[in-house]
């Protein structure tokens, strides 16, 4: 909205003056000021909680008129739960996240908005845990009724230390028992043997870290045998030419070669 504005005096004797010049058009604008934000120097900072811990992120803010306060962590709306609880006044905001655990870890930012404009700060949150599961599929490959190999990923979620090494272990699928493979090794693959012919053996990995043994990551279910069989007997088996000093035989090849090409025969008499 414009105005203009001009001034007229009045004496006690009620006579009017004059009108002075006048101000020229005026522009109103309302009194609005854009968002800010004041956080702690520690928040520029990665902040560093252990698991089971509290994170707390507070700020100050200010803008008018007040502006909408909203909290994101990895580029989602953070909601009120359990564990999340979100305090703000007029001049002041914190996010309080309870009993934090390794998925907590993470971009948190603040945002501000307002008709003069929105301002928004980063806080970057890592959570001391231990190592969630390894990237699967827990691959089971060269499986004999004796041994196999086993391969598998790094954990995305490493619990914010390096990962020192890794358990594996099996179990029978009839058994509830797991047992220890390999207790401390430091690749990612390795080769079980002792497997017992026959069975069905299920296998799992885990990393550990300077806060503990993680998830583990479990295989499909895979039976302890060999990739081939033995071939099915020659068939159709004919004499011919005989002599007092040889013979000729002849015979059709097996129906089966038990998944392996056949090498060779043995004549027996």
């Amino acid at each position: 909205q414009r105005y203009e504005f001009r001034v007229i005096a009045k004496n006690a004797a009620g006579l009017f003056s004059e009108p002075s010049d006048s101000t020229g058009p005026i522009t109103v604008k309302d009194d609005v000021d854009a968002p800010r934000i004041m956080m702690d120097v520690k928040f520029r900072d990665v902040v560093v909680v252990k698991a089971g811990e509290i994170l707390k992120i507070n700020a100050d803010i200010a803008g008018r008129p007040l502006p909408v306060i909203s909290w994101t962590k990895d580029g989602k709306e953070i909601e009120e739960k359990a564990r999340t609880e979100i305090q703000s006044t007029d001049n002041a905001t914190v996010l309080i996240v309870k009993d934090c655990i390794r998925r907590d870890s993470g971009q948190y930012v603040l945002t501000l908005q307002n008709v003069a404009g929105t301002r928004s700060l980063a806080v970057n949150c890592k959570v001391l845990d231990r190592p969630g599961p390894s990237a699967g599929p827990l691959q089971v490959d060269g499986v004999t009724c004796e041994k196999c190999t086993l391969s598998w990923g790094p954990p995305q979620e490493n619990g914010g230390a390096e990962i020192d090494y890794y358990i594996i272990e099996k179990r029978e699928t009839s058994r509830l028992a797991w047992t220890v493979c390999e207790g401390e090794l430091r690749t990612t693959s390795c080769k079980v043997t002792k497997l017992l012919k026959g069975n069905e053996y299920i296998f799992r990995v885990m990393g550990v870290n300077k806060y503990g043994v993680g998830e583990p990551l479990e295989s499909e279910p895979v039976k302890a045998q060999n990739p081939f069989t033995v071939p099915n007997a020659p068939k159709s088996i004919e004499i011919t030419s005989v002599t007092k000093e040889a013979m000729t035989l002849c015979w059709a090849r097996p129906e089966s070669d038990g998944g392996s090409e056949i090498s060779g025969y043995v004549i027996e008499r």
